[in-house]
């Protein structure tokens, strides 16, 4: 891994948090962008002690002066920015016939529009040799589940914006690519996967690897797309997800 500097967005919890524990400890300076001050001091800190080289700066992705002020801070403290990864985001269920106009509102504007705000915040300071950018989506933007039909339609428009960008940024040798996670242990999930369907449905049942997937399994995607062997991959998109979206699994 060849990263010098790493904007990670949504790193106060889950996916974002261990994302930024994995590259610092790989020697990256972390700038880690929340929206929730508390825990980025918890953070920060908990890096910094460790030895890691870090700076929690609180924003609101949906707003894009908050953003920028974030990352030009990051900029100021670490330099140059070589590679962004986008972990934030909402989930809100219900259905699209119950769903109220706040909620859609929100959910596509952390999920989808907060990454633009990030993507033109970031690349504004990357560095003249390029870099890396991956977002996490989810399984759900290529597999629908009733209930979840806003959330699943920010992700794919998600998936849409990096592969575009993947061709706008290319003359920058700057690569962009999304990683799509099934559902899993975090902040955001837990209480979803805490709920037992009346038809008795388990996730890991539609598995083929037959369990659930992790955070480290998405960190490990994301580092990979991140490093040098992935030097030849942009405009992808990776799903983590233990064949779940690549269809039914022979039950035994």
């Amino acid at each position: 891994m060849n990263a010098r500097h790493v904007l990670i967005v949504g790193g106060a919890s889950g996916i974002g948090l261990q994302a930024a524990r994995y590259f610092v400890a790989q020697g990256a300076a972390a700038t880690v962008i929340d929206v929730d001050d508390t825990k980025l001091r918890q953070v920060e800190h908990t890096l910094v002690s460790a030895g890691g080289r870090a700076l929690g700066l609180a924003a609101d992705v949906r707003h894009r002066g908050s953003v920028h002020r974030a990352v030009a801070s990051g900029v100021t403290r670490h330099g140059a920015i070589d590679t962004l990864i986008y972990t934030a985001g909402v989930l809100l269920p219900a259905t699209l016939a119950d769903m109220t106009e706040a909620a859609y509102d929100l959910t596509f504007d952390v999920n989808t529009k907060g990454f633009w705000h990030c993507v033109q915040a970031g690349v504004a300071h990357f560095a003249p040799g390029g870099g890396a950018i991956v977002a996490v989506s989810s399984s759900s933007g290529q597999r629908p589940k009733a209930g979840n039909g806003a959330y699943a339609a920010s992700k794919v428009a998600m998936q849409f914006l990096a592969r575009t960008l993947a061709l706008e940024l290319a003359g920058r040798q700057i690569r962009v690519n999304c990683v799509c996670p099934s559902m899993l242990k975090t902040p955001l999930t837990e209480k979803l996967r805490a709920q037992v369907s009346p038809g008795g449905f388990q996730l890991t049942a539609t598995t083929p690897l037959g369990r659930v997937c992790t955070e480290h399994d998405v960190v490990q995607a994301i580092a990979f797309l991140c490093s040098p062997h992935a030097a030849f991959i942009t405009g992808t998109t990776l799903p983590v997800d233990g064949g779940a979206t690549a269809g039914v699994p022979l039950r035994p």
